[in-house]
């Protein structure tokens, strides 16, 4: 079997990234999808860090952070900084209407780490994909239909399928941070975008489904009419792995 991949342009960031990412795809688009076109899809991530107060402060690298006199509220804004304005940086790089928003802040007994992604995905077969090069290239991720119509998290690897937008992000990216004596964040922020390396990842249909193609999710095939307005699948989580979602033509 032909393997799939899912929005891993950043594929040489491997990890979990402790979150939840989800895609939204129009029973229109997917459609489209089957019919060889290639269409943009929504993506909205969350991630979530929590570090504990006391270890949090030990092993903060930041020297601007643990300057002489420096208590903790004080060492959480710096650092609240620094992840604000790389942020700000990254939606400026992605220049294309994508949000990345996050920071740090003090919940309890945890030093939380947060950031929000919202941007658009490509979504096609892989012929189509190739065919569709240009678009690639400066895509800020895709995801891949597979040749038997699945999303599949094993995630393969296609040499000619790859964005050359985000190669040159990271590269920038890499940049500031080795020329930053400080927080490590411009390296870290990288991963936000490696959707397919999240915790969870669901796959949300959405609209109506009748006229042309119906959706298996796992051993269960429901009928495109019965979609209704929204069928959510989770296709990955920590807890119970990967679920097949499938799509094909009726």
């Amino acid at each position: 079997m032909k393997q799939i991949i899912i929005g891993l342009a950043l594929a040489a960031l491997v990890g979990c990234v402790p979150g939840e990412a989800t895609i939204k795809i129009s029973a229109e688009n997917v459609r489209r999808v089957l019919k060889g076109e290639v269409v943009e899809v929504p993506v909205h991530a969350e991630v979530k860090m929590d570090v504990p107060v006391d270890k949090w402060m030990k092993e903060q690298k930041c020297p601007l952070c643990q300057r002489p006199g420096g208590n903790l509220t004080n060492a959480v804004d710096e650092v609240d900084r620094r992840v604000c304005a790389a942020t700000t940086v990254l939606t400026l790089l992605l220049a294309d209407g994508s949000c990345v928003t996050g920071g740090v802040k003090v919940v309890g007994t945890n030093v939380v780490y947060w950031a929000n992604v919202d941007t658009k995905f490509l979504f096609g077969t892989e012929e189509a994909m190739l065919a569709a090069s240009n678009k690639v290239n400066q895509c800020n991720g895709f995801f891949v239909l597979n040749d038997k119509g699945e999303f599949d998290l094993e995630f393969g690897k296609c040499e000619d399928l790859k964005s050359q937008k985000l190669e040159q992000i990271c590269a920038v990216l890499d940049g500031v941070a080795k020329g930053c004596k400080c927080c490590d964040v411009y390296g870290d922020l990288q991963s936000v975008l490696v959707i397919g390396a999240y915790d969870s990842i669901s796959v949300v249909l959405e609209g109506d489904g009748r006229g042309g193609f119906c959706v298996g999710t796992d051993d269960k095939r429901i009928l495109a009419e019965q979609i209704g307005k929204e069928l959510r699948c989770v296709v990955h989580s920590k807890d119970s792995g990967n679920s097949k979602l499938k799509l094909k033509m009726e």
